[in-house]
């Protein structure tokens, strides 16, 4: 993932690490299940999302994308079969 296009999302929505660690702690909560966390205790994930996604958990990259109001979209390959694993997959 490109790392600029959410360090410019972040900054054309006026974010500090602690705002959106906020935000993405009512997602976490909210899609994940999770209990709410201080938003003091997300802030080093938060910032590390921000600075480099590629380093951090889907998770955590997820939950941000969907705090600053993004949507994550999965394109699937036309294929007739995968391999999953070891065992292929007719589709």
């Amino acid at each position: 993932m490109d790392k600029s296009i959410l360090q410019d999302r972040f900054k054309k929505l006026g974010l500090t690490a602690y705002k959106l660690a906020q935000e993405v702690s009512i997602v976490r909560a909210n899609i994940f299940g999770e209990e709410k966390k201080k938003a003091a205790s997300l802030v080093t994930s938060v910032s590390k999302v921000i600075e480099n996604p590629n380093t951090s958990s889907f998770k955590n990259v997820e939950a941000a994308i969907r705090a600053m109001n993004g949507e994550l979209i999965v394109r699937w390959k036309n294929v007739e079969s995968v391999v999953v694993g070891h065992e292929e997959i007719e589709l």
